[in-house]
């Protein structure tokens, strides 16, 4: 049938007995899954990420289910559909009936058809595009390090902490240990880290309560040991008070005139 390009799809009639249609060949599709079982809850697949995770994630899921036994299989196949939506639910409707014969051939052509989705693998040597910003703490610069490293499956440990120590501000206190006295393990490497980290939390900048400037943490205790002293009555003397002044400084009285 003639269709205009870009136009949705004619409605088509549904065929009796479609209902029956099933990409599983019989020894699957006609396996009675007991009452009960249902597949777990996750999140939906619509085939825009990696399906190598989506897979792993499945299985994972499926492996709590063990009272059916013998069925997994069948029962892996048909709840697989359940996960999908959007482009990965019209894929798997689509597919040929009879087609697949177990759930390896479905991963496969599951893969395969949205092997675009997948995301590249990252290498030791991505590590080395990450250094720390020029007003970013050490904190925050080992939490994002971090968190690209355990992304990484096979990640080289001697790439990782040079690519740390060069990603370190050059000034840093930080960057001066760990080139003269180099690192074999990165747990090395966090706990000089870690002890950088509380220096520099320790004497960073925090706010008075009577100035509206920073100042240091050694500044303010000082301060507050200044104010934490005995009252002075002497010290508190108003600008013009004639208290403490010679008498002779003081004007005539008028009575003590003759």
């Amino acid at each position: 049938m003639y269709r205009i390009p870009g136009v949705a799809r004619p409605l088509e009639k549904a065929a009796r007995y479609s209902y029956a249609d099933s990409p599983f060949v019989d020894d699957i599709a006609l396996v009675g899954v007991p009452k009960g079982c249902v597949p777990p809850a996750m999140t939906l697949y619509d085939g825009t990420t990696d399906p190598l995770d989506h897979v792993n994630h499945y299985k994972q899921k499926m492996m709590v289910i063990t009272a059916i036994g013998p069925l997994k299989e069948a029962f892996m196949c048909k709840g697989f559909g359940s996960t999908l939506s959007g482009a990965a639910l019209q894929w798997f409707v689509g597919l040929p009936n009879k087609n697949i014969a177990n759930f390896a051939d479905l991963v496969n052509a599951f893969n395969q058809q949205f092997a675009s989705s997948r995301k590249p693998e990252k290498q030791t040597s991505d590590l080395y595009q990450i250094v720390q910003g020029f007003e970013e703490s050490t904190r925050d610069y080992l939490n994002r390090f971090n968190k690209e490293k355990v992304s990484i499956l096979r990640c080289d440990i001697a790439t990782a902490i040079q690519a740390f120590r060069r990603g370190l501000h050059q000034d840093s206190e930080l960057y001066k240990d760990l080139t003269m006295h180099p690192c074999t393990t990165f747990e090395e490497v966090q706990s000089k880290a870690i002890a950088v980290m509380r220096l520099e939390e320790d004497s960073s900048p925090i706010r008075g309560t009577y100035n509206s400037e920073p100042v240091s943490r050694k500044a303010l205790v000082e301060k507050w040991s200044e104010r934490s002293g005995p009252y002075n009555r002497s010290e508190n003397k108003v600008s013009g008070s004639t208290e403490g002044k010679d008498d002779t400084d003081l004007p005539p009285r008028e009575d003590s005139k003759i």
